[in-house]
């Protein structure tokens, strides 16, 4: 049974979608085009080599000068061997028979149908099946166009290395498949990794990488995938690794001997010799014994072709020995799960086959499919297999809003913000008594505030807020009245008055944050605003004699004390995790609890009139409407 046909792991790009693709695409397509309309014309002999003393990469299965030449479709054997002719065959192997070399040219002509049809997958697994039996240049080439279709882009990049490096071909097809390389790497990582004990396992994304060193280097399609290494007598390491396009990521997979164990038995019921696979890694041959860590794992047995068995638990408890008798079959149908997220667990038929992308054999009928995740809704399906079907799975998992993975810690936080003032009035009746002639400015100041809060995980925050505020309002030529000391009836005029208003505040807020990269917060904040308001005075009056006079300047301070509501909206920008910038708007209603009034026993001179005073004229309304627009800075610890 074989378990596994290609290498784990996916990303969202599509090469084909990329904006310098298509005309790449058209290229590398000629060859399949070619090989379309070329029908029995592909069994005409190639030309000799052009190059046939190119030494040999692999020294194990040199290539002999001279070697005789194959057909069209054909290809040196054994990846590394150096180019002799367009289809040479390895001399130090046995010639492949006529009947291969039919049974390949079916499988390659059947892969060309799919391939009209845009069955990348089936078409795949056709091309490479002719390569297993006569590598030939174009299956090459339509494999690695195969897989470039699938996004499987680290073997499509292996593919196009090795159309290029073992066949010979026009000037045209090798740049475009060199373009094509270039492109490649940039969307396939390498993984490095270290402190492995000496042939140890290593799985990526469901597959088997060989065994640690590595004799050449991990290469990956970008995105994520799960790395798994393994070795008898030690606990494995696995981890989720994010590989970006032409990265190498370094992973510490430092390996601990096996403190608390178990011993696994598997054994044949026929007594066939199978290999066996615990945790999608091949530990041994049937009959095999050895310990293993404690806990539930997944064990199959994989034959010669489609023999083999699905995956079994095989629970292992501490200083005991568990017995697994399997019995191997053939499995006519294959699955492929693709799980979202993609660290997710995948379960087939209640079995736990490992975490990531899982492909494997299956008997024909009816299978449960379920994956798994923390924070996310368990995702069921049930998947039918017909006979020789290949299928595919794409699994993704909604979020688990409520779930504790997604719950984020409380927090304290610490804000300070500075804005503008914009009062249209201040009110009191020194404004209301602006009419015709007078002229009043808009009231304009700044705040300052200082605001420390909890903030719980759902982003639901108390806090508390102090600050200080000014504002300044000038109305120009009011009517007002000057009361003579001793006289009965005031004397008419104008006033022109300079009012500031400044005060601190202090209060508690409510209020919700919520958003990632640009965070928002809604809030309301109520306290109290105690402050004084400075008017000062000029007039211009008739005296009771007729006369016009001007009044010199006075000043009076009265103390103001407000209820105040600010309603706050904010949106910003993070800056890293703890930091956050935002530009804000707040109301700010001010209701009187103390109504600040000019001091009617200051006396100025009335001209011939002796000593007068003003009335003791409300310096502020009773409700006062600021408008605060500003910045904030917040940090959370």
């Amino acid at each position: 049974m074989d378990l596994r046909t290609r290498r784990g792991g996916s990303h969202p790009l599509s090469l084909a979608r990329h904006p310098r693709a298509a005309p790449r695409l058209r290229a590398l397509s000629a060859a399949v085009a070619v090989a379309i309309a070329a029908g029995p014309a592909l069994a005409q002999p190639a030309p000799p080599a052009k190059d046939p003393a190119a030494p040999a990469t692999d020294a194990s299965t040199p290539i002999k000068e001279g070697a005789a030449p194959a057909v069209e479709t054909a290809a040196p054997a054994r990846e590394g061997a150096a180019p002799a002719t367009d289809a040479a065959v390895p001399a130090e192997e046995a010639p492949v028979s006529e009947t291969d070399r039919q049974v390949a040219r079916l499988h390659f002509e059947k892969g060309l149908t799919l391939l009209r049809e845009e069955a990348w997958g089936p078409a795949l697994a056709e091309f490479l099946l002719s390569r297993k039996l006569f590598p030939t240049r174009v299956a090459t080439n339509n494999a690695a166009i195969a897989l470039r279709k699938l996004q499987r882009y680290d073997e499509a990049l292996e593919m196009f290395e090795t159309f290029l490096r073992d066949f010979t071909m026009s000037a045209a097809e090798r740049a475009a498949a060199q373009r094509e390389v270039a492109e490649l790497r940039a969307l396939v990582g390498t993984l490095d990794i270290t402190n492995a004990e000496p042939g140890a396992s290593i799985v990526v994304s469901g597959e088997e990488r060989g065994q640690y060193p590595p004799v050449k280097p991990i290469r990956v399609a970008a995105g994520a995938h799960v790395l798994r290494v393994f070795k008898e007598g030690y606990e494995p390491v696995e981890t989720r690794v994010d590989v970006a396009g032409g990265q190498t990521v370094t992973v510490n997979a430092k390996l601990r001997r096996l403190t608390r164990s178990g011993r696994l038995r598997v054994v044949e019921r026929a007594g066939k010799t199978v290999d066996v696979l615990v945790d999608n890694v091949v530990v041994g041959q049937t009959p095999w014994i050895g310990p293993l860590s404690v806990g539930d794992h997944m064990v199959a047995l994989r034959g010669a072709g489609k023999l083999g068995t699905q995956p079994t638990a095989a629970p292992v408890k501490p200083q005991e020995l568990t017995t697994l008798s399997l019995l191997a079959e053939d499995l006519d149908a294959s699955l492929r799960v693709d799980p979202t997220p993609p660290g997710a667990s995948v379960w087939i038929n209640s079995v736990n086959v490992g975490n990531g992308v899982w492909l494997g054999r299956l008997k024909a009928g009816t299978h449960r499919i379920e994956v798994k995740a923390d924070g996310f809704v368990t995702g069921t399906r049930a998947v039918t297999l017909q006979k020789g079907q290949r299928q595919s799975l794409d699994m993704g998992l909604e979020r688990d809003e409520d779930a504790d993975i997604w719950r984020k810690p409380p927090k304290i936080t610490l804000d300070v913000s500075a804005s503008f003032l914009l009062a249209p009035a201040l009110g009191g009746e020194i404004t209301d008594g602006c009419g015709s002639g007078c002229s009043s400015s808009l009231g304009l100041g700044g705040l300052g505030m200082i605001h420390g809060g909890y903030e719980l995980g759902s982003g639901i925050g108390v806090g508390i807020e102090l600050g200080g505020l000014f504002a300044a309002q000038q109305i120009e030529e009011r009517s007002a009245t000057l009361r003579p000391v001793g006289y009965r009836d005031p004397l008419d005029g104008t006033a022109s008055d300079s009012l500031r208003l400044g005060g601190f505040l202090a209060g508690a807020t409510f209020g919700y944050h919520f958003g990632e990269r640009y965070p928002a917060l809604l809030r309301l904040g109520a306290g109290v605003l105690v402050g004084e308001v400075r008017d000062e005075r000029t007039g211009r009056f008739r005296t009771t004699g007729g006369e016009w006079f001007n009044t010199f300047p006075v000043v009076d301070f009265a103390s103001a004390t407000y209820f105040y509501a600010d309603p706050e909206a904010r949106l910003g920008l993070r800056l890293g995790e703890r930091w956050e910038v935002s530009g804000s708007l707040k109301l700010l209603l001010l209701i009187g609890l103390s109504k600040p009034k000019w001091d009617r026993t200051i006396q100025l001179s009335a001209s011939t009139d002796g000593i007068g005073t003003y009335e003791p004229e409300s310096l502020m309304g009773d409700f006062v409407l600021l408008i605060s627009p500003g910045a904030s800075l917040r940090y959370q610890f």
